[in-house]
């Protein structure tokens, strides 16, 4: 009777611990997991990545707040290994910037193809990124610090401005922006640049060496490459 006295004890604190663990996760909510700052005007600004793990999907809503622009601006985050943002079906501004060249980003890829409303895109010092898929709404486009070599910009047909700096690009097709004002790259690999069909540009920014290619009115600076 003992013997069996105790198995059953047993066999109860077991549940009780189960279900304590499971209790445990099923309070966790994306209010947990995900940060609206207010004073930000409900910006997403912060993620808890212990209670999202690694591989973040971020939700459309965290509670009853839409999330419509994301600012994450810490080397903290280069504990990320994936973003899924494809349900952010709101999001006009997309921001990381991880700082310090060293923050051992595994990050690798980023896909806006469904963010049809996103127009302002940053990302800085995520040196693990070599693919970025753009939306075809996309106004503005800074990249930095990045692995990336090439870029697909054909779709954009919105395009102001693009800028990309400190990175291996090894080409930049801007044939099909028209609206296209600013173009700055440098500290790449780009030898040549045709502006022939981005007849509203006022401002290149370019590596010393850098044919230009195409009549153009716009001011045009040379970077001093980095040593």
């Amino acid at each position: 009777m003992d013997r069996m006295h105790l198995k059953i004890e047993a066999s109860i604190i077991a549940c009780v611990i189960m279900i304590l663990l499971c209790s445990c996760n099923l309070f966790v909510t994306d209010k947990d997991k995900f940060y609206l700052d207010k004073d930000l005007n409900y910006t997403l600004s912060r993620i808890d990545i212990k209670k999202t793990g690694p591989d973040i999907v971020i939700p459309e809503k965290v509670g009853d707040r839409t999330v419509w622009r994301i600012y994450l601006a810490d080397p903290y985050y280069s504990k990320i290994d994936s973003l899924d943002i494809s349900n952010v079906k709101e999001l006009e501004s997309f921001t990381i910037k991880l700082f310090g060249m060293n923050t051992g980003t595994k990050l690798k890829k980023l896909d806006f193809s469904k963010n049809k409303k996103l127009k302002y895109i940053d990302i800085s010092k995520t040196t693990s990124l070599k693919k970025v898929i753009f939306n075809n709404k996309c106004e503005y486009i800074y990249l930095k610090g990045t692995s990336i070599k090439s870029v697909n910009l054909k779709n954009l047909k919105e395009l102001e401005s693009f800028i990309y700096r400190d990175g291996p690009l090894e080409e930049l097709d801007t044939s099909n922006n028209p609206n296209l004002e600013s173009i700055k790259i440098a500290d790449t690999n780009i030898k040549r640049l045709d502006v022939t069909k981005n007849p509203k540009l006022k401002y290149i920014i370019v590596d010393e060496g850098t044919q230009i290619i195409g009549p153009t009115n716009a001011q045009i600076e040379y970077n001093k490459r980095a040593e």
